[in-house]
């Protein structure tokens, strides 16, 4: 456990494990493209998922990314920062007024309906300036672009002064539940995009993101937008050894010896069944620990022998306690929150994405570089 930082909580991010996911999913991608490579749309939005936006982008650079796919305009300056060449597009909504940022910082903005692209170009015009764009197709998912029906008002509206039409994309709702929807989708995609090429724009295509990529070989266009898979968790079944890169730590910083019977944690929620140890671990919900992850395991290491022992009580905002029962577990020895994410969203019913974009800014994030070797040697169940 050296790399374990004394902090209160540490997320270590495997940079190697991120360089590895990009460049499997990078092969798999061409392996499966019919023609020339696709490239590859790194999405770093929301943090990059958790595991701090400079630490990964530098890594997919370092991996070959030249291509990174964010969802704001802050996100998008820091990656401009980080990255000076490579290209950025903003999936979703930048208010109007930014073109002229988004034109210097030579960001590519997503245009979604006429309205918002009428006030996109205007604005650009006001500036005196053009703004690279990709039109977002609604195919099915409802959330934001164009419905397929409106070819014509999009070939009129990409073709005013103030924007230049680089791209076109789509999303799926359900690639990873759904192949016959989504194939219907990908047709409707298709479709669309053949139509406006017969008017004179032919556009850089893409429709994939983490699910399709790996459960539909032909949504492998001219790009893929992988996101989850590429920090290590694939939303499908893949025989991809994709390596899960952030590993979430804390500490054991009190011990309590109690009798049986003794109530602990706010309202008492908890109540022993037995003489116990009970380690007070500073992590909580204001840290982005659910309270509903009350009840769950994690992992302690003592002399790097990893324990899975339960939270009890209620999660507080700063701290949650564990039931360390029998284990010779001491303060000072570090607590893994998450070891298996999937198995963890799926005791709160929820999502790896949750889980992982919710870790807050009170979490340190340090980087590291392990390659995927395991953190222990030896595990054991503690004897509750």
């Amino acid at each position: 456990m050296t790399d374990f930082s004394p902090m209160r909580a540490t997320a270590l991010i495997d940079t190697a494990a991120l360089m590895q996911n990009y460049q499997q999913l990078s092969a798999y991608a061409a392996a499966h493209a019919n023609g020339k490579a696709p490239r590859v749309i790194a999405i770093v939005k929301a943090n990059a998922y958790g595991h701090d936006l400079r630490i990964a982008t530098g890594a997919f650079l370092r991996a070959g990314c030249d291509f990174f796919g964010v969802a704001t305009l802050k996100e998008a300056l820091t990656v401009r920062k980080i990255a000076p060449s490579a290209d950025i597009l903003i999936l979703g909504y930048t208010p109007p007024q930014h073109a002229a940022r988004l034109a210097a910082n030579k960001i590519t903005q997503t245009v979604f309906s006429a309205e918002y692209t009428a006030a996109l170009a205007h604005t650009a015009r006001l500036a005196g300036t053009e703004i690279a764009v990709h039109i977002k197709l609604d195919c099915g998912m409802h959330r934001l672009g164009f419905s397929p029906d409106e070819i014509n008002t999009i070939a009129t509206l990409i073709g005013q002064k103030g924007i230049c039409p680089t791209g076109i994309y789509t999303h799926f709702p359900n690639a990873d539940t759904d192949i016959q929807a989504t194939t219907h989708a990908l047709a409707r995609f298709l479709s669309c995009r053949a139509q406006l090429a017969s008017k004179g724009y032919s556009l850089f295509a893409h429709a994939a993101a983490s699910a399709a990529l790996l459960t539909l070989p032909d949504s492998v266009l001219d790009g893929v937008r992988p996101g989850l898979a590429l920090y290590g968790i694939s939303p499908v079944k893949t025989r991809l050894p994709l390596c899960p890169a952030l590993s979430l730590f804390s500490t054991v910083v009190q011990i309590h010896d109690l009798p049986s019977g003794t109530p602990l944690g706010y309202g008492g929620a908890f109540v022993t069944e037995r003489p116990t140890r009970i380690g007070t671990v500073p992590i909580g919900y204001g840290d982005g620990i659910s309270r509903a992850f009350s009840g769950e395991t994690v992992r302690v290491f003592h002399n790097n022998v990893a324990f899975t022992v339960p939270i009890v009580g209620r999660i507080c905002m700063d701290y949650m306690m564990l039931d360390l029962g029998n284990t010779p577990v001491k303060t000072g020895d570090p607590v893994q929150i998450f070891y298996d994410i999937r198995k963890a969203a799926a005791g709160l019913q929820t999502i790896p994405y949750e889980l992982l974009t919710t870790i807050g800014p009170r979490i340190k994030r340090k980087e590291i570089s392990r390659q995927c070797s395991s953190f222990t040697r030896t595990e054991k169940q503690t004897s509750r």
